[in-house]
């Protein structure tokens, strides 16, 4: 699944961005808090609007309208996991990452843990972005370890 970005503007995090990502290709989302990561992905999945540009996906332009049957085909890891304070661990957000890539979606979307992880967790995170890659997913993740294909907000 391609998914492009023409010239997007959203507020004044997010600048006339483009870029497009192909099948089985890994593009990581970096920059400091609040330069419009998690919004740059909460809009790639129909979920905010945009101020400009536009986001296709296999050619078909994201709208208010198409985001429902586009969101179908992604898998989205979430900063934040819904669970009482206190009561997530590390390998819940692995565990959800892991199921995330040996889903049948084609597009995975996947922001960065709130929590920290442990150096030795913070691999596995790595190794499974790269290789829901290799297992031919498109991928948009906010990571800053992972240098290649590293796009800057």
């Amino acid at each position: 699944m391609m998914l492009e970005l023409h010239n997007v503007t959203i507020g004044q995090q997010v600048r006339s961005l483009s870029l497009t990502i192909n099948d089985g290709q890994l593009v990581c989302l970096s920059g400091p808090k609040g330069s419009g990561k998690t919004t740059l992905l909460r809009a790639v999945l129909g979920l905010i609007p945009i101020d400009g540009g536009h986001i296709s996906i296999d050619g078909e332009l994201l709208t208010p309208k198409s985001a429902p049957f586009f969101r179908r085909q992604m898998a989205y890891v979430p900063q934040y996991l819904s669970v009482p304070e206190g009561c997530i661990q590390e390998t819940d957000y692995l565990k959800l990452l892991g199921a995330a890539v040996e889903s049948e979606k084609s597009l995975l979307i996947v922001d960065e843990p709130a929590q920290v992880f442990s150096m030795e967790d913070m691999q596995t995170l790595d190794q499974l972005l790269v290789e829901a890659s290799r297992k031919g997913k498109t991928v948009l993740a906010v990571n800053s370890r992972i240098q290649e294909n590293q796009v800057r907000l």
